[in-house]
């Protein structure tokens, strides 16, 4: 199976060019990309759009990139659709992504789209989730990593995780990130 970093979005609650950002030395669209690199994952892309003109710029040197009309995120993965059956969707601002996660919802694909998430109550104060949803009574947090098909059905993979997917908050904007695992945090 095949991923694509989702990186074409036009960042308004940012207000910056999120792919670009950087997490310690390393901006965070290298960050995914390292991730699908030490995943089993056969290949990868980047899908880019003219929302983003300094993303796509650093990406068309890097890496093999798509380009979409930028008009939305399901409207992007439609696009995506066309071209490709079945994939991972690897959002491009997913700090602590590491290749094990990606391997995660691999290992569980059984031929419909997954969608990855967290259970809501174990995301930090003091971070605002984009999308929170209800799977079996319980509120999820999508957590960026999905796998995108045709299929009709579709299911949730919880992440007992959430540390890996999560920025944990804490005072102060030099200590917004947080590695896992008791990792120096990030100036």
């Amino acid at each position: 199976m095949i991923a694509i970093i989702m990186a074409g979005g036009k960042s308004t609650r940012m207000g910056t060019e999120k792919p670009l950002l950087k997490i310690g030395h390393k901006k965070m669209v290298d960050i995914a990309a390292d991730a699908i690199k030490d995943s089993k994952a056969e290949d990868f892309f980047i899908a880019v759009s003219k929302n983003a003109i300094k993303t796509r710029k650093y990406c068309l040197k890097r890496y093999d990139t798509i380009e979409t009309s930028g008009n939305g995120y399901h409207k992007d993965l439609n696009e995506l659709m066309k071209s490709f059956s079945e994939f991972v969707s690897v959002s491009s601002d997913i700090p602590f992504l590491r290749g094990e996660h990606i391997n995660t919802i691999i290992n569980a694909y059984e031929g419909c789209s997954i969608t990855g998430a967290v259970l809501a109550d174990s995301i930090p104060s003091g971070v605002t989730p984009s999308h929170v949803f209800e799977n079996d009574k319980k509120k999820v947090v999508t957590v960026g990593l999905n796998i995108v098909t045709a299929s009709i059905n579709s299911s949730v993979l919880l992440f007992k995780d959430p540390a890996r997917y999560q920025c944990k908050y804490k005072r102060g904007p030099k200590n917004l990130f947080k590695y896992p695992f008791e990792k120096p945090c990030i100036d």
